[in-house]
C-alpha cells in the first residue's frame, strides 16, 4: 500500500493487514524438545583419587614453568586464532540483533531521457529516505539471535579449551627437556662404563677367561647407549621446536634452572562427575551447539509462517532543485509475504535443521562419555604410577646396596673391574628409570589438571 502526503489513509487498513497475517498462519507443530543428555555417574570408579586439595599450577609448578605458561597464554597462535573466532562470533551476534530493529536507507537517483525523433534532453534527480521494520511475529529473528548467541558462547569456550591445552603442552615439553638434561650425564657415565667393559671383555676373551660371545654382548650394550644418546639429541630438538611454536618464539632456549618436580604429586580435588562436566569447555561447547541447533530449528519452523513488515519513506525529485520542495512524496507501506507456497524448500530446510539437532545431540553424548573416560583413565594411571614409583624406589635402594657391595669386593680384588662396572651401570639405569617415571607422573598431573578444567 502507498499513500501520498495529500491523501487520506485510514489507519485501520494497517490493522487489517496485521490481522490477515495472523489469520494465515498454518497449523504449527509443537516445539522440538531438547535431546536428553547422558546422566553423569554418582561417583568416580577411582574413589582413591578424590581429595579436597586444590592443586593448581601456581601451588606446585616451579617459577620458570609458570613464566613460560604465561608467555604461551599471551602469544600462542592457536589461542589468538580462537580469540579472533570469538570476536567474529560476537560481531555476528551484534548483526543478528540489528536485524530485529529499524533498518534505515538513503537513496540518490539521477536520470536523463530524450525522445528518439528529437527534442531536448530532460534530466531528473531524486532523493529518498526510508525506514523499514519487520514484525517478529513468530520469533524467527529472536531465535536467529539466540542461535548466534549460543555460537558466540561456544567460540568463547574454545578459547578456554585452547588455554587449558596449551598450558598442559608447555608443561609437558618443558619437563621433557628437563628430564633429558638430567638423563644425559647418566647415559654418558653408562657409555663410559660400557666402553671400558668392552675393552676389558676383549682382554679376558684373549686370555681365555670368557667366551667370545661375551664381546658381542658388551658391544651391543655400548651400541644401545650410543643409540640412546643420538635419540636424546633428536628428542631434545623436537621438544625445543615444539616449545618455539607454542611460545611463538623462534629464539627460545631452555632455562638453565629447568627441572622436574622433585616432590610427590599433590592430591587433586576431582569433585563430582557432574561438577567436572560443568567445568569442562568441550562439554560446554557441545551443550551450546545443541542450543544453537534447537534455535535454528525454530527459525526454520517460523520461516513457514507469513512475514509482516512495515516501511515509511519520504522521497522527492524533479528536473530542478526547486521541484524537490514542491513535490515531496511520503509513503507508508505494509508488506505481507506468505512463504507457504514454497513448501518443498521449507520442508527441506526444516529437515536439515532437525538433522543438525540430532547431530549436535549425538556429539554432546559422545563428548560427555569421552570426558568422563578421560578423567577416569588419567586417575587410574595416576594410581598405577604411584605404585610403580614405590616399586622403583625399592629397586633403586637395592641396586645402590648391590653397587656398594660390588665396589668393595672389587677394591679388595674379589671380583674383576668389569663386573663392578656392570653393576654400576645397572644402578645408573635405575636412576634413569626414576627420571622417566617422574616425568610420566608430572605429565599425568598436567593431564589431570586439563581434564578437570582447573588451573
Amino acid at each position: 500500500m502507498r499513500w501520498r502526503a495529500n491523501e487520506v489513509a485510514p489507519l485501520k487498513n494497517i490493522t487489517l493487514v496485521s490481522l490477515l497475517a495472523l489469520s494465515l498462519v498454518a497449523c504449527s507443530t509443537a516445539p522440538l524438545q531438547r535431546p536428553a543428555e547422558p546422566p553423569a555417574p554418582v561417583a568416580w570408579l577411582v574413589p582413591a583419587m578424590e581429595s579436597d586439595a586444590q592443586a593448581l599450577w601456581s601451588t606446585w609448578a616451579d617459577v620458570p614453568l609458570l613464566q613460560l605458561q604465561r608467555q604461551a597464554l599471551e602469544r600462542n597462535l592457536d589461542i589468538a586464532q580462537a580469540s579472533l573466532r570469538w570476536q567474529r562470533a560476537q560481531l555476528q551476534l551484534q548483526a543478528a540483533g540489528l536485524a530485529r530493529g529499524l533498518t534505515p536507507s538513503l537513496g540518490l537517483s539521477a536520470s536523463g531521457s530524450k525522445a528518439l525523433e528529437g527534442g531536448p534532453l530532460v534530466r531528473s534527480v531524486g532523493l529518498s529516505a526510508a525506514i523499514a521494520y519487520e514484525a517478529d511475529l513468530w520469533g524467527r529473528l529472536a531465535q536467529a539471535e539466540n542461535a548466534q548467541a549460543a555460537q558466540a558462547e561456544a567460540q568463547r569456550s574454545d578459547v578456554a579449551a585452547a588455554q587449558l591445552l596449551i598450558r598442559s603442552q608447555v608443561a609437558e615439553r618443558y619437563w621433557s627437556l628437563a628430564e633429558l638434561a638430567q638423563e644425559a650425564p647418566l647415559i654418558e657415565a653408562q657409555r663410559g662404563g660400557a666402553a671400558e667393559v668392552l675393552a676389558l671383555t676383549r682382554l679376558r676373551v684373549q686370555e681365555g677367561k670368557l667366551l667370545p660371545i661375551e664381546v658381542d654382548k658388551a658391544a651391543a650394550a655400548l651400541q644401545g647407549l650410543l643409540a640412546r644418546q643420538a635419540q636424546l639429541q633428536r628428542e631434545r630438538l623436537q621438544h625445543q621446536l615444539a616449545l618455539r611454536v607454542l611460545l611463538d618464539d623462534a629464539q627460545f632456549g631452555l632455562p638453565a634452572d629447568a627441572q622436574l618436580p622433585t616432590t610427590p604429586m599433590p592430591a587433586l580435588a576431582l569433585g563430582s562427575p557432574e561438577q567436572v562436566l560443568d567445568r569442562r569447555p568441550d562439554v560446554l561447547r557441545a551443550r551450546l551447539q545443541v542450543d544453537a541447533a534447537l534455535a535454528q530449528h525454530q527459525v526454520a519452523q517460523a520461516a513457514r509462517y507469513p512475514r509482516l513488515s512495515f516501511s515509511a519513506g519520504l522521497a522527492s525529485g524533479g528536473t530542478q532543485w526547486a521541484d524537490w520542495l514542491e513535490q515531496p512524496i511520503a509513503s507508508l507501506a505494509a508488506n505481507l509475504v506468505v512463504p507457504l507456497v514454497d513448501w518443498r524448500r521449507l520442508d527441506l530446510q526444516q529437515a536439515q535443521a532437525r538433522s543438525e539437532v540430532d547431530s549436535a545431540a549425538l556429539a554432546l553424548r559422545d563428548t560427555v562419555h569421552k570426558a568422563l573416560q578421560e578423567v577416569e583413565q588419567l586417575a587410574a594411571e595416576r594410581r598405577e604410577l604411584q605404585a610403580l614409583a614405590q616399586a622403583q624406589a625399592a629397586r633403586h635402594t637395592e641396586a645402590r646396596r648391590t653397587e656398594r657391595q660390588a665396589r668393595l669386593r672389587y677394591e679388595v680384588g674379589a671380583i674383576a673391574k668389569a663386573d663392578w662396572l656392570q653393576v654400576r651401570n645397572a644402578l645408573l639405569a635405575t636412576e634413569q628409570e626414576a627420571l622417566q617415571l617422574r616425568l610420566r607422573q608430572a605429565i599425568n598431573q598436567a593431564g589431570l589438571l586439563k581434564a578437570l578444567a582447573v588451573g
